[in-house]
């Protein structure tokens, strides 16, 4: 393949704000809060040749903050996990070319699953810590796309969601 016969693919990707307000019907009532920071709706370049060389493309990181306001001093775990809401890229690319890593780097690159529903899944936890009220943390999810000598679409994306569980210590 040649410069001039690689179809060029931009990977649509959209992250979706799923906060989890832990809040009773009272004054004092504890509210986490997820906030995408930068990134919220992100897309990948164009393909160089050396990229299809190099059988990835890296795309942009997408950070939040994660914030525990209001109520009592009790601690809480705030947990972030990413995922996909599609189960494909589209056009026949498989959802695990597509890749996640946490922007502080410790964890290594894994393919992205689908749904944040249920119990936490370590396959998909970006970092947790521990907050008492006022405190907040920040972190990020940096995106890579495993490219195929064969995708030939015009685009290939699936909207990422990240969610926030919180939880007592």
């Amino acid at each position: 393949m040649t410069p001039s016969d690689a179809r060029r693919l931009a990977l649509a990707i959209v992250a979706v704000i799923t906060p989890l307000y832990l809040a009773a019907p009272t004054a004092n009532a504890q509210t986490t809060t997820l906030s995408i920071t930068s990134g919220s709706t992100a897309t990948f370049a164009n393909p160089t040749m050396a990229d299809y060389v190099t059988g990835y493309i890296d795309g942009p990181t997408v950070n939040f903050t994660v914030t525990l306001a209001g109520g009592n001093n009790n601690s809480r775990t705030t947990t972030v996990e990413v995922c996909a809401t599609n189960a494909s890229l589209g056009s026949g690319k498989a959802l695990s070319n597509l890749l996640w890593q946490p922007a502080d780097l410790s964890k290594g690159w894994q393919p992205i699953t689908t749904g944040c529903t249920g119990a936490i899944n370590a396959a998909r936890v970006v970092g947790a810590q521990v907050l008492n009220k006022g405190q907040s943390w920040s972190g990020g999810v940096k995106l890579r796309m495993v490219l195929n000598w064969n995708d030939t679409a015009a685009s290939y994306g699936t909207p990422i969601e990240l969610a926030v569980s919180v939880s007592t210590p």
